[in-house]
């Protein structure tokens, strides 16, 4: 590889990294917001979310810019592209977990003084801190060539959905929600929209971690199901 063509690759992989970390201590500042009563704290953590958001949407922009010319420019042989490949589809849904994590800010917003939210807060808590375990992992796989870890994140985002759902079902039936209150009305839409968007994160872990299997394996298994028996098993 030349000088020039091995340069080029790693920076795109610092520029990953950079976004990886920013989107992980997004994660974990929503955590610590989604747990927090302090009224002085919350407005903290809001505004490092909020920045961290712009330094993300600026790497996925740097690294496309990055991709297109090491692409262009030095011609990287099929495995150093399929690398690269993975990484900015990886990117892609980086940034749309940042976009779901401003989407649960202005959730958390509306709700988080209202009755219904603070009795259904702890599940909402776990379902969350799940979904984070699902990003970290399907990153590690990538950062650290450990395909276990991709297999791990996708087996987990069904059991975990479903585990969720059972759980959030028997809430919702047991709390008697009395619909002809507007204002209950609108908490429980609030936290339907809170747990779709949770869901989401999940499902971007799984798309990141099908990338790392493209990057290590060269098999794409997002549509034509190879793969799926390893998963499964």
């Amino acid at each position: 590889m030349s000088s020039k063509k091995e340069q080029a690759i790693n920076e795109i992989m610092t520029s990953f990294r950079e976004m990886a970390n920013l989107t992980l201590n997004q994660l974990t500042l929503l955590e610590r917001l989604m747990n927090t009563s302090d009224e002085a704290l919350y407005g903290k953590l809001v505004s490092q979310i909020q920045e961290a958001e712009n330094h993300i949407d600026n790497l996925e922009v740097v690294i496309g810019e990055q991709f297109t010319n090491t692409i262009v420019l030095y011609q990287p042989v099929a495995s150093d592209v399929r690398r690269i490949v993975a990484c900015y589809r990886m990117t892609v849904n980086l940034e749309r977990i940042g976009d779901r994590i401003i989407n649960l800010l202005r959730i958390i917003q509306k709700v988080k003084k209202s009755e219904e939210y603070a009795s259904i807060s702890s599940l909402i808590n776990n379902m969350l801190a799940s979904g984070i375990i699902m990003v970290e992992k399907s990153l590690l796989s990538f950062i650290n060539t450990d395909p276990d870890f991709a297999i791990w994140t996708i087996k987990n985002d069904s059991v975990i959905d479903e585990m969720n759902h059972k759980l959030l079902l028997s809430h919702i039936n047991k709390s008697k929600i009395d619909e002809r209150t507007r204002s209950m009305l609108l908490s429980y839409v609030e936290i339907k929209d809170m747990i779709s968007n949770i869901e989401r994160i999940a499902d971007h872990a799984t798309n990141i971690a099908e990338a790392s299997i493209y990057s290590m394996q060269g098999t794409d298994i997002r549509h034509t199901g190879i793969g799926k028996e390893e998963v499964k098993g």
